[in-house]
């Protein structure tokens, strides 16, 4: 069951001055068609908010933040061992970064395990601690056009938590702008939201990248590999028809929950088989098949 939140009264109550200007200080244009409507005179009352806030825009400054330290303290290191690095998280595609030698490449996607499950044990199966998700329509979409695809996950359940006390403080045109993009759509709200943090990381980076974790784990699982879990064990993908225990409903956002300790390894073990075996040692790992005797029902 979705519990539907209410949007809070000082975005409703936001008069169309206040958020031309929030608008023009953070440069979103009238492609962001509400945008558009509020400088030709338009409100937000005419618009039908979410229901519950956007979780992808809210976690745009947590996948930001860990995409930057990433590129800086774990791929540069590869880098200076002589692979090339090229970052295509700007393009929106399944890869945010590939990791290239010897004309073999190495798809990344990063992520974060920010947010803890705590029913996690309950629903399926694994120590909330331990419990990172995947979201199942990715891993689908990839297993085709990205078959080599790695999930870089930086596993840190108080990150989160940060960046949000991190939004909650702030004022003027940027609080008003985070609580709008937060609750409302429409067309080219991605560009909107894209233009938003963009901006916010110019005003606030410092800031931003001290919400970083001290120190963290980051983990590494193939999409080969997820889908594999979610065949074997789908009691995992709660949302694939499994009613959630104690909910009364069905799970919203279907992902595959995997182990950040028995199901994947550590970016350090990656990293340093690429500089002792090159590329093409991870790849045999992600490809690697066995024979085995699987249920074939006729009936």
């Amino acid at each position: 069951m979705v519990v539907r939140l209410s949007v809070p009264n000082d975005v409703r109550q936001l008069n169309a001055t206040t958020l031309e200007t929030a608008l023009d200080e953070f440069s979103i244009t009238d492609d962001w068609s509400i945008a558009k409507d509020v400088r030709d005179g338009g409100t937000l009352g005419v618009h039908e908010a979410r229901n519950n806030p956007s979780q992808a825009f809210q976690n745009l400054i947590v996948g930001r933040i860990a995409e930057v330290v990433y590129r800086e303290e774990h791929l540069q290191p590869l880098e200076v061992a002589g692979f090339s690095i090229d970052d295509l998280h700007e393009r929106g595609e399944n890869r945010d970064f590939a990791v290239r030698k010897d004309g073999l490449e190495l798809p990344i996607n990063v992520k974060t395990a920010s947010t803890i499950f705590r029913k996690a044990k309950e629903i399926v199966g694994l120590e909330p601690n331990d419990c990172i998700p995947i979201p199942a329509y990715k891993a689908v979409a990839v297993s085709e056009r990205v078959p080599d695809l790695v999930y870089v996950d930086l596993v840190d359940f108080s990150f989160r938590q940060r960046v949000d006390e991190f939004t909650d403080s702030l004022r003027g045109s940027a609080g008003y702008l985070w609580k709008v993009l937060s609750w409302y759509g429409g067309k080219g709200v991605r560009k909107a939201q894209d233009g938003y943090v963009a901006k916010l990381f110019d005003l606030h980076e410092q800031k931003l990248m001290s919400l970083a974790p001290k120190t963290s784990s980051w983990r590494v699982i193939s999409a080969q590999r997820v889908l594999a879990i979610m065949r074997d064990k789908p009691r995992r993908c709660p949302g694939l028809g499994v009613r959630a225990a104690g909910t009364g409903g069905f799970n919203a956002e279907v992902n595959i929950h995997v182990s950040a300790n028995d199901e994947t390894v550590s970016w350090q073990d990656v990293s340093e088989a690429l500089q002792r075996s090159g590329i093409q040692a991870v790849l045999d790992m992600i490809r690697h098949r066995t024979t085995r005797e699987v249920a074939d029902p006729s009936l």
